[in-house]
Formats: structure tokens, C-alpha cells, sequence
């Protein structure tokens, strides 16, 4: 009985390791339990869909020269330009960053609707196909393919083979993707090539490996959100798929439409999480500074225990037309639960990253205290680009700065100890940096802000901005007079005068006829003051200087 039970076992164990029977996703059709997917059917073209593409990338070596290569090639089905939709070819030394890029209009001469099978015409007249391998019989040969594409500077003739079976984003392979776009999407994550490049008139034979992604739906890569978008393979036998989506104003909201990484653990479980963050160390600005694209990554999860590093193989593998984006080969280092890995990978980056505006806040706080913050605004305030700031002062208007403080994470700052004393002026300037310093700029105080004591008996509510008060003092700073330019005609006013530190030094009440008046300062001190009038039953205040 015991002895029958055991064979059973064993006899059950060795049918689930025969090939037939573990890999079923070799046999058409396929019909993967909880996807939305079929195939062949899927792979083919889907016409009442408004864009779709097909997308290879990968990693070869040559058999010749040990050449390490990379290549890119995406066919879109999307109207353009008169034509059918256009083809994107990539061609890369990755040991010396020789990068070459081709986009060409074109018509399918075939495209197939119940399996892969494309023909293309390029503007060119040159033909190139992506296809299905089929066997002696003529049936298809499932998850094989063969390739050819050439552009000026090079072709690729590759055969691929599928060493694990697709996996489906958002799990079933239907989601949302950004603020109103839905998708279709689907990987091979492990795929094995073999064939020849030629590369600037150099063929040779290469093996190596590629992914290969196919979309479908609504989203736009030209009109809709921008995104970084990232495939790693490590040497773990772990595959990822990580989405970052941007909303208009450059924020990254923590859901599934705008992130999520599709994780494949072996070649039977995959999944896709939120679960991760994402923080982006380095930038780079293109040829023409107009575009700047992150370079390196710090992906961490709590899923695996990913905590890895993602960096950009050159900084220089941008496509300009028909669109501007970023597509290169990445080297991936780390612990995936706490055991080191290492991987390749691309990065396929439309977000680009501006300099930081700032503006230091005036005029409400012209005068302050320790317990009064030094604030300032950032006006193009991205999640991609977190920044940290320097805070500096001036004694001499602008002419030399000395730092308050270095790497603020915040848009304010309590100054305690300045070595001021009450009445000292001063104008700020803030610097405005990303993690590595590529992203900065500067913005500083127009006019001098005046340190006050802590019981000055004017709030600053009460100060006003010179260039909107209905009147103007001068000279500022002043003599032995100072002059007071009203905007309009007046029979008198009402003054008092304060030191900084709140004590009332003067008051008067004075006649005029017009819009002029002066104001005796022959018996003051010099330093910083505070003038508040009053004058046709309103309440105005001011600061002024009296020089030596």
C-alpha cells in the first residue's frame, strides 16, 4: 500500500518536470488563467485600438571581437506623417558609447491579426520583417521569432526564443495607465538571441539576450503623460518591469495608474505591486541642454527585499525624432533578500527635469527675528527632482555672501543665532540644488531685510512695500531730512517714528498743503527705523535708514 502510494508520487513528480507538461505556454493556442490575453492572437495587430507596438531591446556580445552591444528596435502601428506608423531602430557599442538611431515612416506590407507577422515597407524602400518561426509542417513554432532591420549605420539579423512565458501587467494585462488612458500590456522578460550585427560595416556573430514588451490601447507615448520606464534582468533569474508615470504638474501619486512594478520570480509566479519607491541620484543635460533625463536610480521594496542600483551604461543614447526620449542599456547592482545581484537592463525615459525656480519671499518679512523664518518659494516644484537648498547672506548688497546653512530639505529656515544686532540689514540669497548638483539655481532678496528685536512694537503686517504705499520716502537712506512724496493731495498727517527695538523716538502732527512734506532727523542716531503715519483716517507704516 505504502510502496504503491511512493510510485505514485515519484511517477507524479516526473510527469510535472517532463517538458511537455511544465512548459504548456510552448503549446498554441495559450490562454494564460487570469490575463485577458491569448495566443497567437494577441501578438497580431489589434486595428480598433488607437495606438499599438511592438517592442524588442537586448544585450549582445560579438563572437568575434567580444564587442558588447545593445539595440533597440519598436514597429508602431499609429498613423504619421501620411503613413501607416513608423519604425525606431537603436544600434549601441555600449564599451564605447558609439550610439546610432534611425526613425522612419512606413506601410505594412503584412501585418498579421491572429499571430505576429509583420512586413514593412520604410520610406527608404528597404523591407524588413518581424515573424513568426514555423516548423517543417508549417505550423507556427510558439514564442520563436526571427528579425531583420537595417538602417545607415547598421543591421541586425536575430533569431529570438522565449525561455519563459509571458507575464501580464496589473496581472491580468488590462489597467489603467495615467489620468485617462487604459492599456493592454504584456512582457517576455527572458528571451535568447542568436544571429549577426553589423555595426558601422563590421559583421559578426553575436548571442545574448533581449526583452521583449507589446502594448496596445489608448495610451500615447507622444501625447500623453511622461513616463520612466525600465526593464531589469538579474542574475538571480529575476525579471522586472518598473512603470513611473508623471501627472502634468510633475507629481508621481502613489497608485497603480501612475506606478507599479510587475515582478517575475521564476518562470511560474509573477506579480505586480505599488509597493516600491523609486529615487532618482543623478541627471543629465543633453547636447543642447533643452532635455535633461535622470541617470541613476535607487529602486527599494519591501517585496524581496529589492534594494538595488540602476545606472545608465552612457548618457548620450537619446532618439530625437519623432519625439524626444531617452533609450539605453543599464547596469543593475544590489541584494535582492539580502543576496547580492547584479543585472542589465534599459531605461526608456520621456520625463525630463528643468532647473529649480526660486524666489525669495518679500516683502512680508522686510523685518525679522529668530522667530521669524527666512522663506522662499519653489515655483516648479517636481517629485522627481527632490532638491535641497543653501541659505546665504549679504552685508554689502549682493557684493559677498557668507552661509547660513547648507542642505535645507525645506522652504523655510529659523536663523537663531545671527550675528546681527538690531537695525542690521541684509539681503538672502537661497540655492537651489538636485542630489548631484546638475539641476541649480539661485534666487535672492531685492530689497534688505532688517533684523529687529524680539519685542519690536510693529507687527509686520503693518510694513508696507514702498512700490505700493501711498507715499515714497527720500533719500533712503537720510541725512538730517527725510522727505516724504505723497501720491496724492493732502492737508496733514500724523507720525511716529521707532527704533527696531519697538521704542517710540519721535511724534508729530503736521499741516501741508500738497503732496509734499519733510520729516527732521537732525537729533537721530544712525541705523534702521520705523515710520508709521497716519493720514486721512488710514495707517500706513514703513522702514528708513539714517546714514552717518
Amino acid at each position: 500500500m505504502w510502496s504503491l502510494r511512493l510510485d505514485c508520487i515519484i511517477l507524479l513528480l516526473i510527469l510535472t518536470f517532463l517538458p511537455g507538461h511544465a512548459q504548456k505556454w510552448k503549446q498554441y493556442p495559450y490562454v494564460p488563467e487570469g490575463s485577458v490575453f491569448s495566443f497567437p492572437a494577441d501578438e497580431g495587430r489589434h486595428p480598433d485600438e488607437a495606438v499599438e507596438w511592438w517592442y524588442i531591446a537586448g544585450h549582445l556580445k560579438g563572437l568575434e571581437t567580444g564587442t558588447n552591444y545593445s539595440f533597440m528596435l519598436t514597429y508602431f502601428a499609429y498613423p504619421y506623417e501620411g503613413f501607416e506608423g513608423f519604425r525606431i531602430l537603436n544600434l549601441s557599442n555600449d564599451d564605447t558609447g558609439e550610439f546610432y538611431d534611425e526613425t522612419l515612416p512606413l506601410v505594412f506590407l503584412e501585418m498579421g491579426q491572429d499571430s505576429l507577422n509583420i512586413k514593412a515597407l520604410l520610406l527608404t524602400g528597404h523591407i524588413e520583417f518581424w515573424t513568426y518561426r514555423k516548423d517543417m509542417d508549417g505550423h507556427l513554432i510558439p514564442f520563436e521569432y526571427d528579425i531583420s532591420a537595417s538602417s545607415v549605420n547598421g543591421s541586425i539579423d536575430l533569431g529570438c526564443v522565449s525561455l519563459k512565458p509571458p507575464i501580464f501587467l496589473g496581472d491580468s494585462g488590462l489597467f489603467n495607465q495615467g489620468a485617462v488612458s487604459y492599456t493592454y500590456y504584456y512582457s517576455q522578460t527572458m528571451n535568447e538571441i542568436s544571429g549577426t550585427i553589423n555595426f558601422k560595416d563590421h559583421v559578426e556573430e553575436v548571442t545574448g539576450t533581449a526583452w521583449i514588451d507589446r502594448q496596445f490601447g489608448e495610451f500615447n507615448q507622444v501625447q500623453d503623460e511622461r513616463y520612466e520606464w525600465f526593464f531589469v534582468q538579474l542574475t538571480n533569474g529575476m525579471d522586472l518591469n518598473i512603470w513611473s508615470v508623471f501627472t502634468g504638474d510633475n507629481q508621481l501619486p502613489d497608485t497603480s495608474t501612475y506606478k507599479h512594478i510587475t515582478i517575475s520570480e521564476d518562470t511560474a509566479n509573477h506579480f505586480t505591486t505599488t509597493d516600491f519607491k523609486l529615487e532618482r541620484l543623478s541627471y543629465h543635460f543633453m547636447h543642447d541642454s533643452v532635455m535633461c533625463y535622470s541617470q541613476k536610480w535607487h529602486l527599494t521594496s519591501s517585496e524581496n527585499q529589492l534594494d538595488l542600483l540602476i545606472s545608465t551604461l552612457h548618457n548620450n543614447t537619446e532618439v530625437e525624432f519623432p519625439f524626444r526620449f531617452f533609450e539605453g542599456s543599464t547596469d543593475v547592482s544590489g541584494t535582492v533578500n539580502g543576496t547580492p545581484v547584479t543585472g542589465k537592463g534599459f531605461a526608456e525615459l520621456l520625463k525630463s527635469y528643468e532647473n529649480p525656480l526660486l524666489r525669495v519671499n518679500e516683502p512680508v518679512d522686510l523685518i525679522w527675528n529668530k522667530n521669524t523664518p527666512i522663506s522662499w518659494h519653489l515655483l516648479n516644484p517636481d517629485d522627481g527632482r527632490p532638491l535641497r537648498y543653501d541659505l546665504e547672506y549679504s552685508r554689502d548688497h549682493f557684493e559677498n555672501y557668507l552661509t547660513v546653512q547648507s542642505g535645507i530639505n525645506d522652504t523655510l529656515f529659523y536663523w537663531n543665532n545671527p550675528p546681527l544686532v538690531p537695525g542690521d540689514s541684509c539681503w538672502f540669497r537661497v540655492k537651489g540644488y538636485s542630489i548631484d548638483t546638475t539641476l541649480v539655481s539661485y534666487s535672492s532678496s531685492s530689497q534688505a531685510f532688517i533684523y529687529v528685536s524680539e519685542n519690536t512694537a510693529i507687527s509686520r503686517s503693518e510694513l508696507q512695500n514702498p512700490e505700493s504705499s501711498p507715499f515714497r520716502l527720500y533719500p533712503n537712506p537720510a541725512g538730517k531730512v527725510l522727505n516724504i512724496d505723497f501720491n496724492r493731495e493732502s492737508h496733514s498727517f500724523h507720525y511716529q517714528i521707532f527704533d527696531l527695538t519697538g521704542k517710540k523716538i519721535s511724534e508729530s502732527f503736521q499741516a501741508i498743503g500738497g503732496r509734499f512734506a519733510t520729516i527732521s532727523l537732525e537729533h537721530m542716531t544712525p541705523g534702521s527705523y520705523i515710520l508709521r503715519l497716519w493720514m486721512n483716517s488710514e495707517e500706513f507704516s514703513a522702514i528708513f535708514q539714517v546714514h552717518e
